[in-house]
């Protein structure tokens, strides 16, 4: 049985909490290769919901909310309604002979199929060469899309091909074969003047169709709209799933309002954000980073080379 907290207060919290759900389930996917167990859109297209969920998981602290621990509850409850698929475990840890190799993010049956799914949600900034996976850095730069692939592959997604791993699911589930899928959703925010030419350079691994934002400097963030009629919304990590619903024109801030907002924080590295058209609906999202972002990532570059 699944250990839920459902937030039942106001319809404006469920909605947000439905808005997030869909989002997770058929937003494109960040990485798609299907060869090694990176599921491609087709397969986000034809999950299908058999009943529709009364309600969604809610944090249980919106205060201290992380984001992949609520990204995964919405795929738990989700696959307790999805056609043709039954959830049988998740965050099931696998024993080895001196200590804890790991754990199952979800184990799922499809028909008679056993299924290990890993779940991540991702954010990257593009630098560089973009086309490589050592050029994408997360708002913390310490995290890096290589570096994560590289995890996902040889540790997470291979612990069902290990002895412990497929001893647990014999034990548990009476097999040792199965399948692997990695479900990695997130955006990957180019430099801002690619994202308005529209210049997408990317890595291979990355889906053709993934989300895409941009990112500025704060200082260049001023100097490009200090002066311009666009209004933004910071975005606390609550709010980096799904699309924001329209913003009341209290709320709607000028770049140096934002900015300002912004640098009072305790985030030392990069802030979200969502630029907003006239009417207050989000037009686009971005990063705003600061001075420590780019000395970790230039560091971090060179390095590299």
């Amino acid at each position: 049985m699944l250990n839920m907290t459902i937030l039942s207060n106001t319809e404006s919290e469920h909605s947000k909490l439905a808005r997030d759900a869909d989002w997770s389930l058929y937003s494109p996917p960040l990485i798609a290769q299907s060869d090694l167990g990176f599921p491609n859109q087709t397969f986000f297209d034809q999950l299908c919901f058999e009943t529709t969920p009364r309600a969604w998981p809610a944090p249980t602290d919106w205060q201290r909310f992380r984001l992949g621990i609520q990204f995964e509850r919405l795929w738990q409850c989700a696959l307790g309604h999805l056609k043709g698929y039954e959830l049988l475990a998740s965050n099931l840890q696998v024993q080895g002979p001196a200590n804890t190799l790991g754990e199952f993010d979800l184990i799922v049956r499809q028909g008679h199929n056993l299924e290990h799914w890993e779940l991540a949600v991702k954010f990257y900034l593009g630098t560089g060469d973009p086309t490589q996976t050592c050029a994408w850095f997360g708002p913390n730069p310490t995290d890096r899309l290589d570096l994560k692939l590289q995890r996902l592959l040889s540790h997470q997604m291979a612990l069902s091909t290990t002895p412990a791993g497929q001893n647990l699911l014999t034990s548990q589930f009476g097999d040792s074969q199965a399948s692997v899928k990695a479900i990695v959703k997130g955006r990957l925010f180019h430099p801002f003047a690619a994202w308005l030419d529209q210049q997408w350079c990317y890595p291979a691994s990355v889906a053709k169709d993934h989300l895409r934002g941009w990112w500025l400097t704060d200082a260049d963030f001023i100097r490009r709209f200090q002066t311009s009629s666009k209004r933004f919304r910071p975005l606390s990590k609550m709010n980096w799933l799904s699309d924001i619903p329209q913003v009341p024109a209290e709320q709607r801030w000028t770049a140096g309002s934002c900015l300002a907002a912004l640098s009072s924080t305790r985030e030392q590295y990069a802030h979200h954000v969502a630029m907003l058209d006239d009417n207050g609906f989000e037009t686009s999202r971005g990063f705003v980073v600061m001075a420590p972002w780019l000395a970790v990532t230039q560091a971090s570059s060179a390095q590299e080379r």
